[in-house]
């Protein structure tokens, strides 16, 4: 057995199994070793099953999507300066060139101010393609100015936004013009990414279908975007150098408060490639990404017009790091309801005023709250908590967070968050309908310290369902869900959610400790019944891949999950 394969072994039984024992034995120094090996040993083996399913996509890929570029409705932009590493420039040239062999495509070059005279022979050298234009500029006008420049040279129906330094899969404009097409010419698509570590694809981030939540925590959307040019004029695109570290993600916010929603290219064809001086590899590369972070947020409260309730702050689960949060005034409160679980006496939350409070036994079901939501608001509209009696809550003000995301997005009907046991691993979180065959959780088991995939178990984000130990749901939805038990009231309202054009949305700022497992008060039979109800939407694609696992075992692996024909 190799060094690594006795690391990888002992590193689950340290973590999995004689835990207390293997402790004692083993130093804290020889155990550091260990999870190093095994973390090195995992990752290898995780790039070699991407590497794996990728080549397979691509073969599969040619079949359905090649020969669909078009000329004329494609333009990319790219923007250059004399920080641009000229072989990583040369590497996404190449790309360009062989899938662009009839000229379909145009490539707008942006020459911001360059002085290298390696990168001024280069851009000699391109000239000789018909479909490349090089727009000059004297000095270095910075990323915004240099995306703009683009924009008004392009002459495509949508403009492509790419880094020099990146990479684009070999059938990238074929995926995007069939994609363009068969969604009718949306103002917006993106496609899913990876990360290039030299000529090795690796960290494929399989994206959720568009998600407005995930997008005001997260600019999920950037690589690639594929931008209707004229919708960008109209929305002043790449015009405020107050963005400077973030322009796409303030051109898809701009998008999002003029009501335009995106489409998902479910395929990765983009890789962002990790060198010393991309964000890819250090955010800290780009310092000014946090203050141009919180202007795009800043921008986007006041182009909605809830600016006066809301002040853009560091986001206190991410410390440190350009993360932000958009923090509810605790001003204006809603009319609610708490509604303890399993419990005796009424509790209250701190900081929100005037908030009633009844109990109820865990097996009273839903019939029970809708009783409740009667007598307490009548047929006007309110906000039911529901919070069980063992439950240790994190922060006082989750109530008022969750208040934010019904303002935010107004087609939200339930919030809840991620519950955690005494030993610091995840029971509950954003739940999956269909993972497991029912509705289950794929961070479950994960230390709560961990951020989870591409750090969303830090993100407000959509969800199929949350769980009912901890969430807050609207008095007019909870009218509508049927008769059942409490503890499976999530995955109910997930499916009726679903169903109704409904939005149920995870927050990390409902986070809680409990030493009870709801999913183990979900009987059998109630879960065979709920599979068999719902089977024509299970499972729901629309916020975890189709390529990822629906089992514990395979919990966001690639490759693991339905494969679209």
């Amino acid at each position: 057995m190799s060094g690594r394969s006795i690391a990888l072994a002992l590193e689950y039984h340290l973590l999995k199994k004689d835990r207390a024992l293997l402790r004692h034995i083993v130093s804290p120094h020889l155990q550091a070793r260990i999870r190093r090996y095994a973390r090195a040993g995992y990752l290898q083996w995780e790039a070699r099953a991407y590497n794996r399913w990728i080549s397979g996509r691509l073969r599969w890929r040619a079949k359905r999507y090649g020969g669909s570029t078009a000329p004329g409705l494609l333009s990319i932009v790219t923007a250059v300066w004399d920080g641009t590493p000229l072989l990583y420039f040369e590497k996404l040239a190449e790309a360009i060139a062989k899938q662009n062999d009839r000229g379909h495509c145009e490539w707008v070059i942006v020459d911001n101010g360059c002085r290298k005279n390696e990168l001024l022979a280069f851009f000699a050298s391109l000239k000789k393609h018909s479909w490349v234009a090089i727009e000059t500029s004297a000095e270095n006008v910075g990323i915004v100015s240099g995306l703009r420049l683009g924009l008004e040279r392009a002459n495509g129906r949508y403009i492509l936004p790419v880094d020099a330094d990146d990479w684009l899969y070999p059938d990238c404009l074929d995926v995007v013009s069939w994609w363009v097409r068969e969604t009718d010419f949306p103002p917006l698509l993106y496609s899913d990414e990876d990360k290039l570590i030299g000529k090795r694809p690796v960290q494929a981030y399989l994206k959720p279908d568009f998600d407005p939540v995930l997008l005001l925590n997260s600019a999920y959307i950037a690589h690639l975007g594929v931008i209707d040019r004229q919708k960008a004029f109209e929305l002043n695109a790449y015009s405020d150098k107050s963005v400077e570290g973030s322009p796409d993600w303030d051109l898809f916010l701009r998008f999002l408060a003029a009501g335009h929603a995106a489409i998902h290219i479910p395929e990765v064809i983009y890789s962002w490639r990790m060198h010393p001086e991309s964000t890819a590899d250090d955010a800290l590369s780009k310092p000014y990404i946090h203050t141009s972070q919180r202007a795009v947020l800043e921008r986007y409260l006041h182009l909605s017009g809830i600016a006066e309730e809301y002040k853009v702050v560091y986001s206190p689960l991410l410390n440190g790091t350009a993360d932000w949060w958009m923090e509810r005034e605790h001003i204006r409160p809603w009319p609610a309801l708490l509604v303890v679980l399993g419990g005796t006496r009424p509790l209250k939350v701190p900081d929100y005023p005037d908030l009633p409070s009844i109990t109820l036994p865990i097996h009273a079901g839903v019939d029970a709250l809708q009783n409740a939501v009667r007598e307490q608001f009548g047929e006007s509209e309110g906000l039911l908590c529901l919070v069980s009696e063992d439950l240790h809550i994190d922060r006082p003000d989750w109530l008022w967070d969750a208040i934010s995301l019904f303002e935010k997005h107004p087609d939200t009907v339930m919030v809840g968050g991620s519950i955690r046991d005494g030993h610091g691993r995840i029971i509950s979180g954003g739940l999956v309908l269909g993972f497991e065959g029912g509705a289950g959780c794929p961070d479950r088991g994960r230390p709560a310290i961990d951020p989870g995939y591409f750090t969303q178990m830090r993100k407000q984000r959509s969800v199929s369902a949350v769980s009912s130990q901890f969430c807050v749901i609207r008095a007019s939805f909870l009218r509508e869900l049927p008769d059942g038990s409490i503890p499976l009231l999530g995955a109910s309202a997930g499916a009726l959610a679903f169903r109704t054009w409904k939005r149920i949305v995870y927050s990390p700022f409902l986070s809680a400790v409990s030493q009870i497992d709801w999913e183990a008060l979900v009987t059998p039979e109630e879960r065979l019944r709920f599979k068999q109800t719902n089977r024509d939407i299970l499972p729901d694609q629309r916020y975890y891949s189709r390529y990822l696992g629906l089992s514990q075992k395979s919990a966001y692996n690639a490759a693991s999950g339905i494969m679209p024909r």
